[in-house]
């Protein structure tokens, strides 16, 4: 009975508790079977996509939810596996959600975002635990952050956000603020990332998030400038420790903040500090550099300069690619603004420039590449300045002076001779012993090749040995013989049979005479003349330089009154006064703006920079002279135009023109089209094609004899060596070894004589003479070489390659092909066609000019460029370039540039 009893008490029992136990008894299995292992999987791989270094960029703001690195991926598909057989075999336990979420993560920790952020949204859908549903939204912010979808990110945490604030637990809603926070980071909504940051930050759960937290308030301080908040943020960062590198840079971040607040005690202290903590060793040169910057900043130039050199040369901790150049950068500064040592800052702000670094890990405004090329002009500018006023003060001494001068530069330069001679003669007594037991070792081996030349130690050994005996000697004749100076023996060396150069002994110093190169010294007047003016141009570039690019308008407006004060070409002085007016201008300086303004027009009134300051300032231009009245242009367009003349007059005519309008921007181009029209001439020679064709036969063949005999020299020299030659075999192969061939005349061949290449020789002279660094004058020059009267063979040239003058870049303007750039009409194409006053139908439907434009989108030049148009036409487009056509600037990274560009215009209303 008992028994029966205990049968049917079971038996009740287990029939109305059968649902229950078969719910428990699925979520057990759905668990240890299966989700048990998914989870197992998914933490190992979590563990290794987590514990992969990670590096901070404090220059950029940093992430408080790490962004998935590529680790575990495998582990992190057995866990997609695993968890999907939940769904599929045990979709009605418990375990779904956990299920769900965990595909979710694993997704997006192997960084496929797309399937993330779907899984994240299915259960969200599906679940009825908050818990999941918040989470749900917080991964989908995650993942709209690393998908850089961060306006999509900012509607979507808003609009959670709205609907359900009030039913989110607290660390869910802290976590989700600061999403929000990281998306307005990114977008560069700074006050709004620092209001979820603040307000977020205390409530996070996970400690490290704080740490990151706090580090990130921090950068969004400093890029609402808000200096001592950020310090604060810094400081608070140490709270929360959980990994050292974040502290460090938090440290390090706090002494730069106290910096920035003129706090450079505090900020020195907290350096030598960091410095002197075993655990930073590997900072040492970061630290270094952050040392020399608070020397730096409180004035102690010296001791900065002295740190940031001791930090390069340092071999035990050296900085990496980013610190270098951020230490040149600084050592650059200092020779900039404080010891105004510009060529030292130009070599400087080059080596920062060499350095290969990322932008992302330089600060703002890291310009070392254009630094160094502005700095790098001023220092050419400044060498040829100085070179050629030099040479105008020796120009002008008397000669008694001239000759105490000359005889004491011979004197600095032969003790110059005789310290490179000792220096010389002590490395030869030194005695070189490197690694000689290596040495010894490695003479002893049979296996080296023949004399050891393929053992790489003896290799090396010979290498430091030669520059331990010899120094880092070029490997040239006469190596210590500078290029503008010749030793040569005194005439009673030579006429007891000395041969030429030589280095002296001590016993020879008395007959030491070194000559120096005076040809560049201009004696004469016009000599002297020309090298002013050649000075006032490189002091109107020294000014420009300092006004465009390097921004520094108190020494530009020093460079262009030195431009304007000294003897210089007329468009020097135009565009150094209207320089001076526009920067006074920019610096609001009306009086000054206006003076300059005023002696623009009162000496250069028929100038286009005149009319524009006059158009400016509402100066009235003064009234010219019917002389001053002819317009230039018409009379060169008038010349071209003339086609019942010849060539060789329309030649003449140019030469005329270029010479009276000296000053004119068209009078470069008149000399050129004149040496092109004389060339045109001298071709039309019935003789020239023949000559041609001789001079290029003649030259091959002398070449072809040449190498012909260059060989029977090389076999005769090798034939020497030979020990069983006769006395009179010996006397022959060397007599062949040791003779030369003589160059044959070509003069009667030379394809360039005549009347008429004469003239264009004549009128190379004047441009090159006249016309200085303008358009033409690199092709001139070539042009002059292959011209010259001389027995040489003209190089490189066949009938093919006759000389011509090649269209060249203007020097200090950049292509626009180049740039692959156009020209764009302020105000637009069409309004500026509409206001001219242009005939109806015309043979063309377009005009094409070339412009020379600068920096502020302003004509200083245009050329015209299409041939048979109508002079009706030219002068109303001209007209308008005068008065009413400017430019949009060109941009080239970021900068507006001088460029020299073709624009074509159309004939139409």
């Amino acid at each position: 009975m008992p028994r029966l009893i205990y049968f049917l008490t079971v038996f009740i029992l287990m029939t109305g508790c059968k649902t229950t136990l078969q719910s428990n008894w699925k979520n057990f299995n759905a668990y240890y079977n299966t989700f048990y292992n998914a989870k197992k999987s998914y933490d190992a791989g979590l563990k290794k996509n987590l514990g992969q270094a990670r590096d901070y960029n404090p220059l950029q703001p940093i992430r408080i939810h790490p962004k998935p690195v590529n680790a575990g991926a495998q582990d992190f598909d057995k866990a997609i596996e695993k968890a999907a057989d939940v769904l599929r075999k045990y979709d009605d336990t418990k375990w779904v959600d956990d299920a769900l979420e965990l595909i979710g993560k694993s997704y997006y920790f192997k960084q496929e975002y797309f399937s993330a952020n779907q899984k994240f949204k299915e259960l969200f859908a599906t679940t009825q635990n908050p818990e999941f549903e918040q989470q749900a939204i917080v991964w989908q912010a995650r993942v709209l952050l690393d998908m850089e979808l961060f306006n999509e990110g900012t509607s979507f945490i808003t609009e959670q956000l709205t609907l359900f604030e009030e039913q989110w637990e607290q660390a869910n809603i802290a976590e989700i603020k600061v999403l929000l926070a990281q998306h307005y980071v990114q977008q560069g909504s700074w006050e709004l990332a620092r209001m979820q940051l603040s307000e977020a930050l205390p409530h996070l759960s996970k400690k490290e998030y704080k740490e990151r937290g706090y580090f990130l308030l921090g950068q969004v301080y400093e890029r609402l400038e808000d200096i001592s908040a950020a310090y604060d943020a810094y400081d608070k960062v140490q709270d929360h420790y959980v990994e050292y590198r974040l502290q460090y840079l938090a440290k390090r971040k706090k002494a730069e903040v106290a910096r920035d607040l003129d706090r450079h005690d505090v900020a020195f202290s907290i350096f030598s500090e960091m410095v002197r903590d075993d655990k930073n060793i590997e900072y040492k040169a970061e630290l270094d550099f952050e040392l020399a910057q608070t020397e730096q900043r409180r004035g102690n130039f010296a001791r900065a300069e002295n740190i940031y050199k001791n930090l390069l040369r340092n071999q035990l901790n050296r900085p990496s690619p980013e610190i270098a150049a951020r230490t040149y950068y600084g050592l650059a500064d200092i020779y900039r603004f404080e010891y105004d040592n510009f060529s030292m800052a130009a070599a400087y702000y080059d080596s920062a420039a060499q350095k290969n670094v990322s932008a992302d890990k330089l600060p703002e405004g890291f310009a070392a590449s254009e630094l160094a090329e502005s700095f790098g002009e001023y220092s050419r500018l400044k060498s040829e300045i100085a070179l050629k006023d030099s040479l105008l003060w020796l120009g002008q001494l008397s000669p008694e002076k001239f000759d105490s001068v000359v005889v004491e530069l011979r004197a600095q330069k032969a003790a110059e001779l005789e310290r490179l001679k000792r220096q010389s003669e002590s490395q030869q007594n030194t005695v070189v012993n490197v690694d000689q037991e290596s040495e010894e070792a490695d003479a002893i081996s049979l296996r080296n090749g023949f004399l050891n030349s393929d053992n790489p130690v003896l290799q090396q050994n010979a290498k430091m040995q030669f520059l331990a005996y010899w120094g880092d000697r070029p490997l040239a004749d006469n190596w210590r013989v500078s290029s503008m100076i010749r030793v040569s023996r005194s005439d009673s060396d030579d006429e007891n049979g000395g041969d030429g150069d030589f280095l002296p002994s001590e016993e020879d110093s008395d007959l030491l005479m070194v000559e120096l190169d005076l040809s560049g010294i201009p004696f004469t007047k016009n000599a002297q003349d020309s090298v002013r003016k050649y000075i006032a141009a490189h002091q109107y570039q020294l000014g420009n330089l300092f006004f465009l690019s390097l921004d520094i308008p108190d020494s530009a407006a020093y460079y262009f009154k030195k431009a304007v004060e000294n003897p210089s070409q007329q468009n020097v002085n135009v565009v150094s006064l209207y320089s001076l007016s526009e920067l006074y201008s920019i610096e609001e300086n009306d009086l000054e703006s206006r003076k300059y303004a005023d002696e623009l027009i009162n000496k250069y009134p028929a100038s286009d920079y005149a009319r524009r300051v006059s158009e400016k300032f509402d100066i009235e231009l003064r009234v010219m002279d019917e002389s001053a009245s002819i317009d230039p242009m018409q009379v060169y367009n008038l010349i071209m135009a003339q086609d019942s003349i010849s060539a060789s007059e329309k030649a003449e005519k140019l030469k005329s023109f270029s010479k009276n309008y000296s000053d004119h921007k068209t009078a470069p181009k008149a000399q050129y089209d004149a040496i092109r029209l004389y060339m045109e001439v001298g071709k039309q020679d019935s003789l020239y094609e023949e000559k041609v064709d001789s001079w290029i036969k003649e030259n091959e063949k002398w070449e072809e004899q040449q190498e012909t005999f260059q060989v029977q020299k090389d076999t005769a020299q090798a034939m020497l060596q030979d020990t069983t030659l006769t006395e009179a075999e010996r006397a022959e192969l060397t007599a062949m070894a040791d003779s030369s061939l003589i160059h044959p005349d070509f003069t009667l061949i030379f394809p360039y004589t005549g009347e008429k290449w004469d003239s264009a020789r004549s009128a190379i002279d004047v441009y090159l003479e006249t016309f200085q660094n303008t358009k033409y004058s690199k092709s001139v020059s070539k042009l002059q070489e292959e011209l010259k009267l001389s027995g040489e063979k003209i190089s490189g040239m066949d009938k093919a390659e006759e000389p011509e003058l090649e269209a060249d870049t203007i020097s200090g303007y950049t292509s626009c092909n180049e740039l692959e750039a156009e020209l764009e009409v302020r105000g637009g194409m069409d309004q500026f066609i509409a206001s001219l006053n242009l005939p109806e139908q015309s043979a063309s439907s377009e005009v094409t000019y070339g412009f020379l434009v600068n920096q502020r989108g302003i004509i200083d030049e245009y050329t015209l460029i299409t041939e048979l148009i109508p002079a009706e036409i030219t002068d109303e487009f001209e007209a308008a370039f005068e008065s009413a056509l400017s430019f949009e600037p060109v941009l080239h990274e970021g900068q507006a540039i001088a460029v020299q560009c073709e624009l074509a215009f159309p004939l139409e209303n």
